[in-house]
């Protein structure tokens, strides 16, 4: 295993899940190999500049993809290849990418429309201002052109909900799944059209969870998620294929997304008090 560490200690600050793509690449180039140790987490945390919990959380994302195996005593080895990713499979078999992104998305439409009108009933104020400040951060990254940021902070709405929900096999459940549904927001199909159509989706959604009206929660976030699998569809059918053409009409890569677009407007918080659990 020949790894400079420290050159992955932008991914590292970025957020676990950005760690943890990072480390899943290394092991699918073959920088890191079955059987190999990875350092303690304080060594890593320490060459990072993060916090163990940061180095723990992204290791842990590893394991529930089956990539390494984490023991007490024993630390981190690699245990195996993680399946191909979404570019892999556009370049190979297109049936497949269209195939996984259905399989993705039909698990997301099964479980974050219920989990956000949850959100609506039992969220307090303490939930409903963390995913207030979500979709700021979202805007100011929007702003900047931060495709990585976003898409971050596109996942960490999602598990927000959940959590707004206060069933912690729900919180568990999205987590345990994030892996899978980081197929849906694989860079190579984001563009400013969308990014700015999943902030004004999360805005209604919001807006929904803030009025404590359920049954709007889970039907916005119903149309979010028939939004996001078009526009995937969309990009799959436009991806260049070996040959350097594409499968369906002529068009260059996803748009990146421009400071001067104006960001969807994010809701208020008209009340402060702290909304009790039913």
């Amino acid at each position: 295993m020949s790894v400079n560490w420290s050159l992955i200690a932008a991914e590292a600050r970025s957020g676990p899940q950005f760690l943890a793509g990072r480390l899943q690449r290394l092991i699918e180039d073959g920088q890191l190999a079955e059987g190999d140790r990875l350092p303690p987490e304080r060594e890593l945390a320490d060459t990072w500049r993060v916090s163990r919990a940061t180095v723990r959380e992204a290791l842990r994302e590893l394991e529930l993809r089956g990539l390494v195996d984490r023991r007490p005593g024993r630390g981190t080895t690699v245990t195996g290849v993680a399946h191909p990713s979404l570019q892999d499979w556009q370049l190979g078999d297109m049936g497949s990418a269209a195939r996984v992104i259905h399989e993705v998305m039909d698990l997301r439409s099964a479980v974050e429309p219920p989990v956000a009108a949850r959100a609506a009933v039992r969220g307090n104020a303490t939930d409903l201002r963390h995913l207030g400040n979500l979709l700021s951060d979202a805007e100011r990254a929007l702003k900047h052109g931060s495709l990585p940021r976003l898409i971050q902070l596109d996942s960490e709405f999602h598990v927000a909900l959940a959590k707004a929900a206060h069933n912690p096999l729900l919180t568990q459940l999205l987590e345990t799944t994030n892996s899978w549904v980081e197929l849906s927001r694989d860079p190579a199909y984001q563009s400013e059209e969308r990014l700015v159509t999943s902030l004004r989706a999360h805005g209604r959604i919001l807006e929904a969870v803030m009025a404590q009206d359920a049954d709007a929660a889970a039907q916005a976030m119903s149309e979010h998620l028939l939004e996001v699998q078009q526009a995937i569809v969309n990009a799959l059918l436009v991806a260049p294929t070996p040959d350097g053409g594409s499968a369906d009409a002529p068009r260059t890569g996803p748009t990146p997304a421009r400071a001067d677009r104006a960001a969807p407007a994010v809701p208020t918080f008209p009340r402060s008090d702290e909304r009790s659990l039913p």
